[in-house]
Order: C-alpha cells, then sequence, then structure tokens
C-alpha cells in the first residue's frame, strides 16, 4: 500500500473517476465512497477528488444526460450521492490553519445548479477560509442581507445557465450601491464565464476562475 505522503498522480485521478462514475451508475454509492475515502489514506488531497475526480465526473454525467445515455433520474441520484460524498469527506477541509477571511457564495434566485459552488466552498476551507454557503436559488436582495450581516472578504456568486447572467449583473450592481466601500470583493464563476472571461469585468465582478483552485488563488491575491 502506497504510503499518505505519497503524491496523488493524475493517472490515478483519471482512474478514480471512471471508477466512481461506473460505480455510481450502477447504483453502488457506497463503493464509490469507499473508493474516495481510500485515495485520500493514499495522500489524495480534497482539492485532488474535487478537481481531478469529482467535478469530471459530474461533467461527463450531464454529457450523458445530454445525449440520452442516462435517464434524468439517474443524473439527480449522481448529483446527490456526490453530495453525500462530499459531506463524508468535508472534515479533510477542516485540516488547515484559519485565515481569519471569510466568504459568502450563492447561486442566483434563477439558479438552481449548486454542486459546483458547494465545492468551491470547501475548497476555500480547505485553504482556511470560513465560508457562508446559501445554496440554490437565493434572490438578489437577500445577497445584499446576508453580505451586509456577515461582512465577508469576498462574494463569490453562480451562474450556470447564460439567462442568469443579466441576473448577476443587477445583483452585483445592487450590492456596489448600496454598501459602497463596504462592498466586498466579488468573484463569479460558471460555464458563461468560462466560455468568455471577459464577461466577468462586464457584470461588474472583480474575477472569475476556471476552475475551484484558480479562484481560491486569484480571491487570496485580491483580499490580501
Amino acid at each position: 500500500m502506497a504510503a499518505p505522503t505519497d503524491r496523488f498522480l493524475p493517472c490515478e485521478a483519471e482512474k478514480l473517476a471512471g471508477t466512481y462514475l461506473e460505480l455510481m451508475l450502477q447504483a453502488r454509492r457506497n463503493d464509490a465512497l469507499r473508493c474516495i475515502q481510500k485515495a485520500i489514506a493514499r495522500g489524495a488531497s480534497l482539492s485532488d477528488i474535487y478537481l481531478k475526480v469529482l467535478q469530471p465526473v459530474m461533467y461527463e454525467t450531464g454529457r450523458l444526460w445530454q445525449i440520452n445515455a442516462i435517464d434524468i433520474a439517474v443524473e439527480h441520484y449522481i448529483t446527490a450521492a456526490t453530495q453525500l460524498t462530499m459531506a463524508h469527506i468535508f472534515p479533510h477541509a477542516l485540516s488547515k490553519k484559519r485565515t481569519g477571511k471569510k466568504m459568502v457564495g450563492g447561486c442566483l434566485g434563477s439558479e438552481l445548479h449548486q454542486l459546483g459552488l458547494h465545492m468551491l466552498c470547501d475548497l476555500f476551507e480547505s485553504e482556511g477560509w470560513d465560508t457562508y454557503f446559501m445554496g440554490a436559488a437565493t434572490p438578489g436582495k437577500s445577497f445584499l442581507t446576508v453580505v451586509s450581516d456577515q461582512h465577508p472578504d469576498l462574494l463569490c456568486i453562480s451562474v450556470t445557465m447564460q439567462r442568469g447572467v443579466p441576473e448577476a449583473r443587477e445583483t452585483i450592481e445592487l450590492l456596489r450601491a448600496k454598501l459602497g466601500a463596504d462592498c466586498p470583493k466579488i468573484l463569479v464563476g460558471g460555464l458563461p464565464f468560462i466560455l468568455s472571461p471577459g464577461l466577468a469585468a462586464a457584470v461588474g465582478a472583480d474575477g472569475t476562475g476556471t476552475d475551484g483552485a484558480q479562484a481560491v488563488a486569484l480571491a487570496t491575491q485580491l483580499t490580501s
């Protein structure tokens, strides 16, 4: 057995992602979870598991649904089971010394896809941040309420569908108008901003990241 300090290699991640997806397609979520737990015991970090295994699996699950290779019920099962997997391995996100910084994250009122942002919040936790995860379908005015109450260093807004982009712009405009100099740094993320990185500036955000690791690195730079 590999020692806990061994590096988690890309080829191992690819193999694990394939195994995890196959087990999920067979409705064997407990076996899939055990595979993830074994990888962590061999030295895989939370970032390794999220960005090299779970995220690619969810992308592939979405693709399989889009081409009608799996039913929407199967996609929902894998999503829910992956959320359970994340809950089981979340304690690994709390091992680092805390930075004293806080991030608030949420999906706007029209946005129901919350798994990606959930992963992002956990990755921030693994880097020592405290997070306040609002989940899916959060109205723009609620962003203002929570930011006013929590006084975070950073706000992350998730948009996975193009129709949510105007709502993101309106929410950011509201926050900047009401909070002024007290408005935290704002990052946006999701497929529209991956396809068009310049869109982040167009909606008034301070930046975006193509994945969770890049977002954490940018947030650290913006709040230093």
